[in-house]
């Protein structure tokens, strides 16, 4: 579905610039009215294709969400438990299987990435929310706790957007602004506690990102602090 949806436009698209020539080769020829009709068509077809296509890169490199998606596995491993240090292994759940370690302080974990809505009559064709996610780092149960304390954190590794190697980001944003397509693109987060020998589930809805104990510790973790 993903490759149909770059293919296809892009196959428009080529007919049209082709459409587009012949409108060239009449104007040429004095020939104004197969000249007008090849000429306008034509850019418009093509403009309309790689428009669509644009839609279609965009939306590789993001996952497409049709359910509750499981997205990563993170596992809690104490390192220095006076000084709330950790070790947290995150392991993708959502097709690349990458395993990332990340060191952070404190007394939860944070995962959070952005999130694409779509127009209704977009997710009427199968344009459903997509995401990606950011970054993991560190939080502590009460700000003044907090306050002073370093930031630790690790970047989510990613496939970087296909369109972005095209366009800069302002120009596909703007694209799919005035083709009514996209809804909102906005950030979303969830945390748990950071527990020795602790496993969490992270997923992601049609509303955001979410967490959830996947053993045993972590139940009781997140019963004693009242997730």
């Amino acid at each position: 579905m993903g490759t149909l949806w770059v293919v296809a436009p892009l196959v428009v698209a080529g007919l049209g610039f082709i459409g587009f020539l012949f409108g060239a080769g009449h104007l040429v020829r004095g020939r104004f009215m197969r000249a007008g009709a090849g000429l306008g068509g034509g850019g418009l077809i093509t403009i309309a294709g790689l428009a669509v296509g644009l839609i279609g890169l965009n939306l590789q490199s993001y996952q497409r969400l049709t359910y509750e998606v499981p997205l990563a596995q993170v596992s809690v491993h104490v390192v220095n438990p006076a000084l709330k240090i950790y070790t947290v292994a995150v392991t993708r759940l959502d097709g690349t299987n990458r395993v990332q370690n990340c060191t952070l302080q404190g007394d939860s974990w944070e995962v959070g990435g952005r999130f694409q809505k779509w127009k209704p009559w977009a997710n009427e064709i199968g344009l459903d929310a997509t995401y990606t996610l950011d970054q993991i780092t560190n939080r502590y149960n009460s700000a003044a706790e907090g306050n002073g304390k370093r930031i630790t954190a690790c970047d989510l590794q990613s496939q970087p957007s296909e369109v972005s190697k095209v366009l800069p980001r302002v120009v596909s944003n703007w694209i799919l602004a005035h083709m009514m397509v996209k809804q909102r693109e906005f950030g979303s987060a969830s945390y748990m506690p950071l527990v020795d020998g602790a496993k969490y589930t992270v997923i992601a809805t049609q509303f955001g990102f979410n967490a959830e104990p996947a053993n045993a510790i972590a139940n009781r973790a997140n019963e004693r602090v009242g997730f």
